[in-house]
Formats: structure tokens, sequence, C-alpha cells
């Protein structure tokens, strides 16, 4: 394949925040007394990837209302203490800048919030274009989720036949299977490896983190490469 751009999700793939939300959550709902079990993990782990407050209700039986404060308290913790970069994830944005290739970013976080945490991190000029909150009404695993970024990337030429996407939930590998765009999965989100059975993905395409990326395009993509990624 030709590639031009890669689509990325951002909490899992970029942000080490699957394990680190699962703390914070556990943290705010022990000072709102709620209770946070097993069953609660679980609930969380199969519904990680929906929109926060949506993710809160139904992890947490509670109703909207709550959800939405708790929400909120959970977004001024990141704010304070955003969740780090997965290991080697700048050093990929920057490769792939430096390549010449487009990098997309889809999230289901308010822009706002979004921006914070990007610019704190310094990592928000190696974004093409952000489909945040707003932008879409669209959620994974529904693949127009996809239609807001490809649309700014079509206008620069670039079809989805030239993208892949990069996820790390088994929602993400449905939405990307159904949009028709080649997808990749990272192992530091929910997404493990007995999924593969009702979520199908080729082993080639499931990494063990964002870091490995760079090496899956070098083996994929059929242009030349002005850097090679150490």
């Amino acid at each position: 394949m030709i590639l031009k751009a890669v689509i990325t999700d951002l909490d899992g793939v970029l942000l080490d925040s699957f394990r680190e939300g699962l703390r914070k959550i556990q943290l705010i709902c022990a000072i709102n007394d709620i209770p946070f079990g097993r069953d609660t993990r679980t609930k969380l782990f199969n519904k990680w990837g929906v929109p926060g407050v949506e993710l809160l209700a139904h992890g947490l039986d509670i109703n909207m209302a709550l959800a939405e404060r708790i929400y909120i308290a959970w977004e001024k913790f990141d704010k304070v203490s955003p969740p780090p970069l997965i290991p080697g994830a700048r050093e990929v944005l920057v490769w792939l800048r430096k390549n010449g290739f487009k990098t997309a970013l889809i999230t289901s976080r308010n822009r706002e919030n979004l921006m914070e945490v990007l610019d704190q991190i310094d990592v928000l000029r190696e974004f093409t274009v952000i489909t945040a909150k707003g932008d879409s009404p669209y959620h994974k695993p529904d693949p127009r989720v996809f239609r807001f970024a490809l649309e700014h990337l079509q206008e620069q030429g670039i079809g989805k036949e030239n993208c892949v996407f990069v996820g790390d939930t088994p929602s993400d590998t449905v939405a990307g299977r159904a949009a028709e765009i080649e997808t990749l999965v990272v192992q530091t989100g929910p997404y493990m490896i007995e999924h593969v059975e009702q979520y199908p993905m080729k082993l080639e395409n499931m990494l063990k983190s964002i870091d490995d990326l760079p090496f899956w395009i070098e083996k994929h993509h059929d242009g030349e490469l002005g850097r090679l990624y150490l």
C-alpha cells in the first residue's frame, strides 16, 4: 500500500491512560462512596472506549447526572496530572511527520480539555486534523466516526485506501473494519489476545505498542522513507 496518513486514537494508544484512568475512577469512587469491586472493573473493561460519561454511567451503575459530575472530576484530575505518553509515542509522531505522513487524531474527549492535555505534553503540532467531542455525533464502533477526519484528509488528496487506523479497544477494530480502513491494534489498552476470536485481527496487525508502528510501516508501505526508526 502507499501510506499517506495515520489515524489514531488517543487514550490507550498514545497516552498511557487505560490503567491510569481506572485508578483515577477508583479514587473518585472512593471519594464519592461509590462501590468499586471486581465486577465494576470488568464492566469498565468491557465498556472502555465509549464516551466518558456513558462509560461511567454503565460501568458504575449510576445515573447520567452523577456520571457527568464524576466525569468533570476525572477531567480535572487529568488537567493536574495528565496521563503520560506511551513510551516511544512522541518519537513515533515526530517520525511520521518527518517522513511526510499526516496524523489524524480521533477522541471522544472535550476539545477544550483535549487541547490543554496535548499542549501540556507538547504534541499538538504533530496532528494534521483532530476529531474531538462535538466535531462528530458518532462514536466507535460506528464507522462514521472517521467521517470528519477523512473529509479533511480528502481535501489534501488522501483517501482511506492510503490510511491506517491504530486503536486499542475491541470497538476500534469493529469500527475500522466497517469503515474499510486498514486497522491495527496496540496492546496498551483493553484489547487482549483473547479478543481475537470475537474481534478478529490479523496477527501482524497486533502491535505491542505504538512504538512498533514504524516497523509495521517499513514492512507494508510501498513508498520511500526518508528516515528509519531506531
